[in-house]
């Protein structure tokens, strides 16, 4: 594991997932473990799989699935040369939340320094994205840039499926007691429904999630049982900063990164369109996985690594 990051107090010991059932794949583990980060020693927590040699593929988690990828990708991005590391991001499960986007980018460049990763790859999804743009342009550990489902600046409150989604969220935005309002309404819902019902009719447009949310079904538990369980202020932090307009994303200000913007191919010709028209303003190119909406850089991730094999 990573060397020259401090060890957790017993209180953060690793934890083990479950094996999953697939062949060789139940002779691993994905485990989380908590070190403490940086000047401030924040804790952050953190998922490795492979190998320290190979080359490190780091995931940043979106609000919708604080979860690491499945086994069977881990042992595929392996097998292709890739180690895989997930970050609990602050204000989830065992991390230590900050305040706004540039102080999570500024730990998450931390543990890249003292977990002596180099020529990093950083895999930003949904409400992460506004992270990975600021790692990117500010750490020369990152050489290649990856963000599934990026909002950049555009409005999208109209998009949502189910529609009474797109409320709640423009009531997070307004001010704390909104967000605390919204926080409890979502976790009314699902907790009366059931998280798998929950996500499925979140993901009822796209045939590749409603695939992966039953594939995955104890992945997507566990993703909400972290995810519920956030602060309303860190709810609040991730719709706004993901929704609204970033002044960080100024024209052109991407061309100076190597990386891709990718979108699921399941979504609407609405996101399309000004998903495009956005990665030109910001100056990175764009693609589309073949399956998935939400959870398409989960669904579509053998066409991810192949991606990553080529282009990285």
């Amino acid at each position: 594991m990573i060397p020259r990051l401090n060890l957790p107090e017993p209180a953060f010991s690793p934890r083990g997932n479950r094996l999953d059932q697939v062949g060789d794949k139940k002779r691993v583990l994905r485990v989380w473990q908590t070190a403490r980060v940086g000047p401030s020693t924040r804790r952050l927590e953190y998922m490795q799989f492979g190998a320290d040699e190979l080359r490190p593929v780091v995931f940043l988690h979106s609000i919708e699935y604080p979860n690491c990828p499945g086994w069977g990708f881990c042992v595929d991005a392996a097998q292709a040369g890739f180690g895989i590391f997930a970050i609990r991001r602050p204000g989830f499960g065992n991390s230590d939340r900050v305040n706004g986007a540039k102080e999570q980018a500024l730990l998450i460049d931390h543990f890249l320094e003292e977990a002596g990763l180099e020529n990093a790859i950083l895999v930003s999804v949904g409400s992460a994205c506004p992270v990975g743009y600021r790692v990117a342009v500010a750490s020369p550990r990152v050489t290649y840039s990856v963000y599934v489902n990026c909002v950049f600046n555009r409005e999208i409150l109209a998009e949502f499926r189910p529609q009474w989604l797109g409320p709640i969220f423009a009531q997070a935005v307004q001010n704390p007691a909104g967000a605390r309002v919204s926080l409890a309404a979502l976790r009314q819902i699902a907790g009366q429904f059931g998280a798998k019902w929950f996500y499925e009719t979140c993901g009822q447009k796209s045939p590749g999630d409603v695939e992966f949310i039953s594939a995955y079904a104890d992945d997507i538990e566990a993703a909400w049982q972290i995810g519920s369980a956030i602060q309303s202020d860190t709810f609040r932090d991730e719709i706004r900063y993901s929704l609204n307009d970033d002044p960080f994303l100024t024209d052109g200000v991407l061309s100076r990164v190597r990386g891709i913007a990718l979108s699921g191919a399941e979504t609407t010709e609405t996101w399309r369109a000004g998903f495009e028209a956005e990665a030109r303003r910001v100056g990175i190119p764009y693609g589309y996985l073949p399956s998935g909406d939400l959870f398409a850089a989960y669904q579509s991730g053998n066409m991810l690594l192949d991606l990553l094999r080529e282009c990285a």
